[in-house]
């Protein structure tokens, strides 16, 4: 694959991995018009109410109030994101608009995906079949991003197990729960997620295993090349593993949704 290639299939995990996760939200909503991919959770949270710009809308004015007047109809705190140089006029509309740059969130690849090292012999990786395992993935993610754990049960409901070519995972040290991944398959590429560990149990590297089971699962599936969005945290040990940048996915937002 050329690099041009590469980019495409990861933005399409990106946006399709958001769009089925949010559509197994109770309440979620998903609708699309003129380049803009509008994804809200229905959670009081701006970053679980996403509009993705996808390609340069038409009407750059319109998209955006668009997606504004819908997020603001249904009380909901939201941001905007779009892969650098996908659209070098959004930058200028969203700011007029009052939704100026914020951050940047690194979209990286591994292509080709190697063969994963050895695994943990401390670390029991399972996939959540049942609501046992859901629950533990649950808090462990709850956990590891400082989330209240009753919004993380609201976002990750049981309907996650229905998506097609998804898996969500468990590692566990002597029986307890301390790390998770999961995995959304798309446009032969593994979307890699929900990567955490418990704060008590890092740095011994279950998040970086967690990760190449995901990889590996991904490969098991056909897939040509993994992908994810990483954290401050996380970055280095991804690009230790081979993970590169290809996709900074810039983000917009109105200041007073930046707390």
């Amino acid at each position: 694959m050329d690099e041009r290639e590469i980019i495409a299939r990861a933005d399409a995990n990106y946006f399709e991995a958001m769009r089925a996760i949010i559509a197994s939200n109770d309440g979620g909503d998903v609708r699309e018009c003129d380049g803009v991919l509008i994804l809200a959770s229905g959670l009081p949270v701006a970053w679980f109410n996403i509009a993705f710009v996808t390609r340069p809308p038409h009407a750059h004015d319109a998209a955006i109030r668009g997606a504004i007047n819908y997020f603001d109809a249904h009380k909901l705190p939201f941001l905007f994101r779009m892969r650098e140089g996908v659209d070098p006029a959004f930058e200028q509309a969203a700011a007029g608009a009052g939704l100026p740059y914020s951050d940047t969130v690194p979209g990286l690849v591994l292509h080709p995906v190697p063969d994963p090292p050895a695994a943990l012999a401390a670390l029991d990786i399972r996939t959540v079949r049942d609501a046992q395992t859901l629950g533990d993935h649950v808090r462990v993610v709850a956990d590891s991003f400082s989330m209240p754990l009753e919004m993380a049960q609201r976002f990750m409901t049981s309907r996650l197990l229905d998506i097609v070519d998804a898996e969500l995972y468990v590692g566990y040290v002597d029986g307890a729960p301390v790390a998770s991944s999961a995995l959304v398959a798309t446009h032969r590429t593994g979307g890699v997620y929900n990567v955490g560990c418990v704060a008590s149990q890092r740095r011994k590297g279950y998040g970086e295993a967690m990760t190449w089971h995901a990889v590996r699962r991904g490969a098991e599936m056909g897939c040509l090349m993994s992908s994810l969005q990483a954290s401050e945290m996380g970055r280095p040990v991804y690009e230790r593993m081979g993970f590169r940048l290809v996709a900074p996915y810039r983000t917009y937002l109105r200041p007073e949704h930046t707390s």
